[in-house]
């Protein structure tokens, strides 16, 4: 059958059968308080040790600015933002649609809509960027990391960023935040999807060390070791909101 969208369809698909058992809200929280997983409470977000990163994932937001100097709000997404999700996939141009659901289709279905904006924090991952200077304060972009079953180590990865706001660093910062949020609830191999005229997303994915698993066509299919790309990414000093990030979050 032919595929529509084949990455979000194949992602609604799976989330459709996962019963997930605990939901936990990704809530707007003020700097310098966590997430705790398990329990589905806030605490202080003191510095903790790997072990008990397992129970604890800091899901603070935090302002960043841009290399242009536009200050933006990077945090968790999840289903109160939606009607944000619909807008960003309206606004994308007829080419980053095809490049990020592999279509060429002009509308994104509502019902693909809602399961890439249902984050929970642990089986579907979710992190967006905000302009705060606009109107609803719209997503610029955002990243997922998905697990097919609850508890595995493995999860797909896939981002998207409107046009404008290309070339910027807004990959880099999205992918460190779901990065540190997937090891801190266990996930500790990323995959992701590309298309070969994708040169952007390919040229950023060798450079954070991924690797090639399975070459073209019609996709290609990247495999990343987590700590991996988190030690990738604390070593590049662009974008300079990445210091943000792991200082925050990490």
């Amino acid at each position: 059958m032919a595929a529509l969208f084949a990455f979000a369809e194949r992602l609604a698909f799976r989330l459709l059968n996962t019963t997930v058992v605990q939901r936990v809200r990704n809530e707007f929280l003020s700097e310098g308080f966590c997430h705790d997983l398990i329990l589905g409470g806030p605490g202080p977000c003191e510095a903790r040790n790997r072990t008990e990163a397992g129970s604890f994932m800091c899901n603070a937001p935090l302002q960043v600015s841009l290399d242009t100097g536009q200050d933006v709000l990077l945090r968790p997404v999840g289903l109160e933002d939606e009607s944000r999700f619909q807008q960003i996939f309206r606004s994308m141009s007829p080419e980053s649609r095809y490049l990020r659901f592999f279509s060429g289709a002009s509308t994104v279905p509502d019902a693909v809509v809602h399961k890439l904006a249902d984050a929970d924090g642990d089986l579907h991952i979710a992190w967006g960027i905000l302009n705060t200077g606009e109107d609803g304060t719209p997503l610029m972009a955002a990243a997922h990391a998905i697990r097919q079953e609850e508890g595995s180590s493995r999860a797909e990865l896939a981002l998207g960023v409107l046009d404008q706001y290309q070339a910027h660093g807004l990959s880099r910062l999205l992918i460190a935040s779901v990065a540190l949020s997937c090891r801190a609830r266990g996930i500790t191999t990323l995959e992701a999807e590309t298309l070969p005229e994708n040169r952007k997303a390919n040229g950023l994915f060798k450079a954070l060390g991924g690797k090639v698993i399975r070459p073209m066509p019609p996709t290609t299919v990247w495999e990343f070791d987590v700590d991996e790309l988190i030690d990738r990414l604390q070593g590049m000093e662009k974008p300079e909101g990445l210091r943000a990030v792991f200082s925050t979050n990490g």
